[in-house]
């Protein structure tokens, strides 16, 4: 009787919660509060990398690919059972976590690939580490990420091995990710950056970049603005690969039953250099063996993440480049204008006062952090919408020189927006042809010939 009477005061408990909250979704699972909006488009192949940059990385659009290691050159697809992984990698150390659902705070535990193989269908661990060398032998890079500019930035290929029933955080991450199943089933909540404001308002850990929001039960007093939130629900089975965008917000539910993946995380790409493709057959597998990528280089984060800024623009003057960057950065006062015409001439390695994408890919951005360091914690933490600080306690002060002149643009009808306000032109890399050719004209060395416009974001 006294039982009873405990388990009905629970449940009278539980109800009162939920409706003083007033809320849909209170004390209900992630994703509760509504139905999950679509949009989310399935293809049948990894895209060709062009079609995979212009598409979907720069636009910030998921992806998801079914069915694409049945058919693609992945030989861990095949190989890796259990068996396998015993025979071939039993001794090599990996990393398991205590506990299905995803605590940060809890450690990380070593143990021998044979030692987890004993052990993870019977207890609550699951593996996640990078893929060692010699694993990486049975792995290749997926076809999208084989050129463009691609190849170079990968950043680590990790493995998530359990017996299921394993939930993540609702996180984000700085880099881009394909996430490829080679078994089980996942089910995978995801939230537009766009919406990252209403995540991040309560709860939110900056440090590691996730919600500290209960995934099983949603407190929605604590987190009220979590129920104007859209989401996608998407579910990957084995041998699909889902593309998941920078920053994009999403939670992990892994089906129970043997499930086992490889993430590949990469910088995010924010211009397609098609010149590096000439050799890639677009409708080839994915035959470029992972052992032969080479890791990111170590300042290849901090380089993209200040490249985020420039998005569509193809070229800069300096002027322009300075005035660009006080639009986009709010923080930015007269005194950095002075340190950006100084980026500005270290990025320059040519000297001809405008600044491609190839000066851009290719800065030296260790050396530009090291003596503008007060400006570059601006930039960054505007991008990451966290707090980053390059400055240290000593440093060699910088001689700024005088402000520039104010910058006067012209702005034709055509360059108006829909709103009446005024965008700045910037030239592209065809009108500063354009103008070379019409100085060596104006010499007498040259006829100028009219050429057709082209699109201004149009592909170098």
């Amino acid at each position: 009787m006294m039982n009873s009477c405990f388990l009905l005061f629970a449940l009278l408990a539980v109800a009162s919660c939920e409706s003083e909250s007033g809320l849909p979704g209170h004390l209900k699972p992630l994703g509760s509060h509504q139905k999950p909006i679509g949009g989310i488009p399935v293809t049948g192949k990894f895209p060709s990398p062009w079609v995979f940059h212009q598409e979907f990385v720069k636009n910030g659009q998921p992806l998801v690919m079914k069915k694409v290691l049945e058919t693609d050159n992945i030989p861990a697809y095949r190989l890796w059972t259990d068996q396998y992984l015993r025979e071939n990698f039993g001794q090599t150390d990996v990393e398991v976590e205590i506990g299905k659902k995803e605590n940060r705070g809890s450690g990380v535990d070593q143990m021998t690939m044979s030692k987890f193989l004993h052990l993870y269908q019977t207890q609550n661990i699951y593996q996640v580490f990078d893929l060692t060398p010699d694993m990486k032998k049975d792995m290749n890079l997926p076809l999208s990420l084989q050129c463009g500019g691609f190849q170079n930035l990968l950043e680590t290929v990790v493995m998530w091995f359990s017996s299921g029933g394993t939930k993540s955080h609702l996180h984000r991450d700085l880099l881009d990710n394909i996430n490829c199943l080679l078994d089980g089933k996942k089910d995978i909540l995801l939230i537009d950056k766009k919406y990252g404001d209403m995540v991040m308002a309560d709860g939110w850990k900056e440090d590691g970049g996730y919600s500290t929001v209960d995934v099983e039960s949603v407190d929605m007093t604590k987190f009220p603005q979590l129920h104007n939130v859209p989401y996608s629900r998407i579910t990957i089975s084995k041998g699909d690969c889902l593309f998941i965008p920078y920053k994009w917000l999403h939670f992990v539910d892994s089906k129970p039953g043997r499930n086992l993946a490889v993430n590949f995380w990469f910088h995010h790409l924010p211009w397609f250099n098609s010149s590096e493709c000439d050799d890639v057959d677009p409708f080839q597998n994915s035959s470029v063996p992972l052992s032969t990528i080479k890791k990111a280089d170590p300042e290849m984060e901090s380089r993209m993440l200040f490249l985020e800024l420039f998005g569509d623009v193809m070229s800069f003057y300096k002027r322009s480049f300075s005035d660009y960057i006080q639009r986009e950065i709010p923080s930015i006062t007269k005194e950095d204008v002075g340190s950006l015409n100084e980026v500005f001439s270290l990025i320059d390695t040519d000297g001809n006062k405008v600044l491609t994408w190839e000066e851009l890919m290719t800065m030296d951005i260790e050396s530009a952090i090291d003596n503008y360091p007060k400006l570059f914690t601006k930039i960054i933490s505007n991008i990451t919408g966290g707090v980053t600080n390059f400055e240290e306690a000593e440093h060699e002060s910088v001689n700024i020189g005088e402000d520039p002149d104010p910058i006067t643009v012209d702005v034709s009808e055509s360059e108006k927006v829909e709103d009446g306000r005024s965008q700045s032109s910037i030239k592209t890399p065809d009108d500063l042809v354009k103008e070379r050719l019409i100085e060596l004209a104006d010499d007498g060395n040259l006829i100028m010939e009219e050429e057709p416009v082209r699109n201004q974001h149009e592909e170098l």
